[in-house]
């Protein structure tokens, strides 16, 4: 367990003890209120030159990148063009949170309304944000933590980004994504660090691809005594999780505000049966965040 010590003076500064390496990472990047974060850790590749490639032996491979450590991480710049980054965000927002797929709201009453946390406007876009992720293919169970029986397709779109990703990676031989997490982030929202550990399959990679928002992602070793690198990661990004890399420590602490820069126009349009054409999903990722991950469970 960690402790809180006394806010400074100046009412700003919280300094935390007994926080394992991981937890510190953590918290240093977490969004607090009146207070700067210290991103001079934060790896963008996007910004080193060679040299500094080099010296942290990181490679690069046209636009992917392979780290020392954790290794078999890898992160590929721009994988999904702007086109594909609207087309998928547009089925996320719109088809992949209804039946047969499953969000987190199934423990609620089906006829539970959110009507204060849902944003409908034709200037914005329709979304409830009490959706906090979405299950498609196999169904995980979130309490006993494992897979059971039940299962609905995986879409062809998500198949195609999984499949095309191991092929510019030639990671294993073939790969087909059996079970996908679809997460939504508001931009103060964070997810702690956390293992994938429920699939009986722990060897083949995890394909996490980000849409919208920038955010920072930690990936540490097998547990929380290694200091995690700290990676931005943004809006077309694909980031993989092989080898030893795929039993490590993972979370994102932080999502960047103001990081969408993409400046795309679409013509404004009415939202019509709460559907979010191209207009409205370009406005919901200027404010929020989407991550996609695919894995294989048997």
């Amino acid at each position: 367990m960690y402790q809180k010590k006394n806010k400074a003076k100046n009412n700003k500064e919280i300094v935390y003890q007994n926080l394992n390496p991981f937890k510190a990472e953590e918290k240093k990047y977490k969004l607090y209120k009146d207070q700067i974060t210290d991103f001079s850790e934060l790896v963008d590749v996007t910004a080193l030159s060679e040299e500094e490639l080099n010296v942290n032996q990181i490679v690069k491979i046209g636009s992917t990148y392979r780290f020392p450590h954790p290794q078999g991480v890898y992160l590929v710049k721009e994988f999904l063009s702007f086109e594909d980054q609207i087309r998928i965000a547009q089925l996320c927002l719109n088809d992949y949170i209804l039946p047969p797929y499953r969000t987190n709201l199934f423990i609620y009453d089906q006829q539970q309304k959110f009507e204060a946390e849902t944003t409908h406007d034709d200037n914005k876009y329709h979304f409830n944000h009490k959706i906090r992720w979405t299950n498609v293919g196999q169904q995980y169970d979130w309490d006993n933590r494992k897979y059971p029986q039940q299962k609905a397709p995986v879409p062809d779109p998500i198949q195609e980004i999984s499949q095309r990703a191991n092929h510019l990676l030639k990671i294993q031989p073939q790969y087909t994504a059996e079970a996908v997490i679809i997460n939504f982030y508001q931009d103060h929202d964070y997810m702690t660090g956390h293992l994938d550990d429920a699939e009986l399959d722990q060897v083949s990679p995890i394909y996490s691809f980000s849409l919208g928002l920038s955010c920072v992602f930690l990936i540490g070793g097998p547990t929380k005594d290694e200091k995690p690198l700290a990676l931005r990661l943004d809006s077309g990004d694909l980031l993989v999780m092989s080898g030893p890399s795929r039993k490590s420590y993972h979370g994102v602490p932080r999502v960047i505000n103001n990081s969408f820069k993409h400046g795309q126009i679409y013509n404004p349009s009415p939202l019509i049966e709460n559907r979010n054409e191209e207009y409205h999903v370009l406005n919901y990722l200027r404010s929020n965040r989407i991550n996609i991950n695919t894995r294989q469970v048997y």
